[in-house]
């Protein structure tokens, strides 16, 4: 009993602190600090999922981590744009590979937005597919029954949306445009 107990509090302890950064990358600036941060939630909600019995977002997760370190460098080093591309296929490969049903068709949907707005150096598109990915790994991890990342995705949902509206109708900052300057920043 106390085996099965601790088991299950190690699966929820990292999927909260992957909630922490799934909750966090939203309120970056810009492109390379959101991608930098989203390196946690990829790397916990990997484990996590896996702990739960969701092989397809657990794999995901895993692939999205190499996806994350992959972008970053995109807006300064457009070789690495060959790199990146050579990991989209793999998402169609894990997903066959570990099919579940509905649950791995919303993964594989939620990466698959990702990674275009991943791709993408200018900080609104980034914000737009990563808004329209969420609600896929929402219904994913609504499906899997992790509290932990419904929970990040709802957040980040919001986060970007409140983000998006407070962009709207602003003057475009120098770092919207510039890759080179696409750092930002974070939240204290």
């Amino acid at each position: 009993m106390l085996d099965a107990l601790t088991d299950a509090s190690a699966v929820q302890l990292i999927g909260y602190c992957g909630t922490l950064g799934g909750m966090v990358w939203p309120f970056c600036r810009g492109r390379i600090a959101m991608l930098s941060v989203q390196l946690v939630p990829t790397v916990c909600f990997s484990i996590h999922l896996a702990m739960l019995g969701a092989p397809t977002g657990a794999a995901l997760n895993a692939l999205a981590t190499l996806q994350v370190l992959a972008a970053i460098p995109l807006g300064t080093h457009p070789n690495f744009r060959i790199l990146y591309l050579m990991i989209l296929p793999v998402i169609a490969l894990l997903m066959a590979a570990t099919w579940t049903g509905l649950p791995s068709l919303c993964a594989a949907a939620a990466m698959a937005l990702m990674s275009l707005g991943r791709y993408r150096t200018e900080v609104v598109p980034f914000r737009l597919f990563m808004l329209l990915a969420l609600p896929c790994w929402l219904a994913h991890n609504t499906l899997v029954g992790s509290l932990p990342a419904m929970l990040s995705d709802v957040v980040g949902i919001a986060v970007n949306l409140w983000m998006l509206a407070r962009t709207v109708g602003r003057p475009a900052r120098e770092s919207d445009q510039d890759p080179a300057k696409e750092t930002g920043s974070c939240p204290p």
